[in-house]
């Protein structure tokens, strides 16, 4: 059955807290019917409206002498308008006289205040919505809402921001995987608390609908199922963007620790260039979908990808603070290579990186950065590893099969902090056995396992060395 007109009266506008429209005189009054609200700044605006019809004013046409205003508002009643509201602008509205207000108050005359955001383009309507059936109310808010979603033309922040000015909500979609808003608008005025109420969207992706409404004001079940269709399409296409992007980024990813710089590199991390430095950023393949997803989300131009042992992300420096702060609370933690400008050493970075998160994997830290000497110190491209490599190692870089023996001595003894008894074990070898080995090794290096010097020029050969067996 078709549901009753029923007639606007003065005090169900204020009443309705999303208008904020309070009651400066002639309470008694709230009664009246409103079939109109009309804004109009005339010199006499009773020759402009008539009964029952809510005059709307910024205050260009209240007279300023107390004398003049009580005449006004004698006008406005006897021509039968419902009341008067006058917008909260001291710039534009004289003030209002206390003969004025008694005047009000004597004739029943209700003056309404308008807060300074309330558009009076919206209390027009509401006034026309109310006199309008519930059903004909929907059917022409529905038209307007598949108008509105028709006419976005892909501008998903534009549409829910007009969703949020014709309904009255507040909408925010979110993301399950990462936790973040995939499409937010508040309302504008929530100047009181708000009912939040949450619905599951099930479209080709799942996300959650939080919907912020004012108390006595929630949105018709009818609307609500059309408003839901309407944010599944959207939120499909915004999320099928964001996993085409993730997957061009893993490819980039792959190709970079591959020794190629694909086309699509430049796409992703424009207006980024390679001069500026990045960082490679390692973290556990099982947050590898949340934070390809976050990024993909937010468009940031950092390519994520899987590596051999961990999830990576190439990073551009300057946004090195976004990303943590974007992983605040997540969980997820993060460790991070030295600085470097040249792409060829993304592999070198990525294991750097790897083994920054494996020495921190104890830590409560979200972020642990590379303490130690920088990629350019170590090597800037493979090039330069391998020069490193043979000028370090001499013979013990050749494949026979002594000079891996010898190489596999040096680097066990390193690895074990020149720990004799340490190195020996895992070699699985008799301390006297190594002691001929390492005496070998200064022989054929020239270099000693004693001096600072020396150790520090091995150390960084084998990191160059475990870089390009990458």
């Amino acid at each position: 059955m078709a549901a009753q007109s029923k007639t606007l009266r003065v005090d169900d506008i204020v009443s309705t807290t999303s208008l904020d429209v309070r009651v400066l005189a002639g309470g008694s009054g709230l009664a009246r019917d409103v079939l109109w609200a009309h804004s109009c700044e005339m010199k006499n605006p009773d020759q402009w409206l008539g009964p029952h019809e809510l005059l709307m004013t910024v205050g260009l046409c209240v007279p300023a002498a107390p004398a003049d205003q009580v005449a006004f508002l004698r006008r406005l009643d006897e021509a039968g308008l419902a009341g008067l509201m006058i917008g909260d602008h001291e710039e534009t509205a004289p003030p209002i006289s206390d003969e004025m207000l008694r005047e009000a108050n004597l004739r029943g005359f209700p003056v309404l205040l308008a807060g300074a955001q309330t558009p009076y383009a919206v209390v027009a309507r509401h006034v026309a919505a109310a006199n309008t059936s519930s059903q004909t109310l929907q059917v022409l808010k529905l038209s307007k809402l598949y108008h509105l979603a028709a006419n976005a033309n892909e501008d998903a922040e534009g549409l829910v921001h007009d969703l949020v000015a014709l309904l009255g909500i507040g909408i925010r979609v979110e993301d399950p995987i990462t936790g973040l808003p995939i499409l937010a608008a508040d309302l504008s005025r929530a100047h009181v608390d708000l009912i939040n109420r949450d619905y599951p969207l099930r479209g080709a992706h799942a996300a959650t609908l939080i919907i912020s409404e004012h108390p006595g004001e929630e949105l018709d079940s009818f609307l609500l199922v059309h408003v839901m269709k309407v944010l599944e399409v959207t939120i499909e296409h915004i999320l099928n963007a964001a996993d085409r992007r993730a997957e061009i980024a893993a490819r980039v990813m792959l190709s970079l620790l591959n020794g190629a710089q694909p086309p699509e590199f430049d796409e992703l991390l424009a207006p980024h260039s390679v001069s500026t430095g990045f960082q490679i950023a390692a973290f556990a393949v099982a947050d590898g979908d949340r934070v390809a997803r976050a990024v993909a989300l937010r468009e940031l131009p950092i390519v994520v990808g899987a590596g051999r042992t961990s999830n990576l992300a190439l990073i551009p420096i300057d946004l090195v603070p976004e990303i943590r702060k974007l992983i605040e609370g997540s969980n997820v933690r993060f460790g991070a290579s030295s600085v470097f400008t040249d792409l060829h050493d993304v592999r070198i970075a990525a294991e750097e990186a790897a083994k920054v998160l494996a020495a921190a994997q104890h830590s409560d830290r979200a972020w642990t950065e590379f303490e130690g000497t920088t990629i350019s110190v170590l090597a800037r491209s493979n090039r330069e590893a391998a020069e490193i490599i043979t000028g370090v190692l001499g013979p013990l870089a050749e494949t026979a099969s002594g000079a891996n023996r010898l190489r596999e001595t040096l680097f066990a003894y390193l690895r074990n902090d020149r720990r004799w008894n340490d190195t020996a074990n895992e070699l699985g070898i008799h301390r006297q056995t190594l002691s001929y080995r390492l005496n070998r090794i200064e022989a054929e290096t020239g270099s000693t396992v004693t001096k600072s010097s020396d150790l520090s020029a091995f150390w960084i050969a084998y990191q160059a060395w475990e870089a390009m067996r990458g």
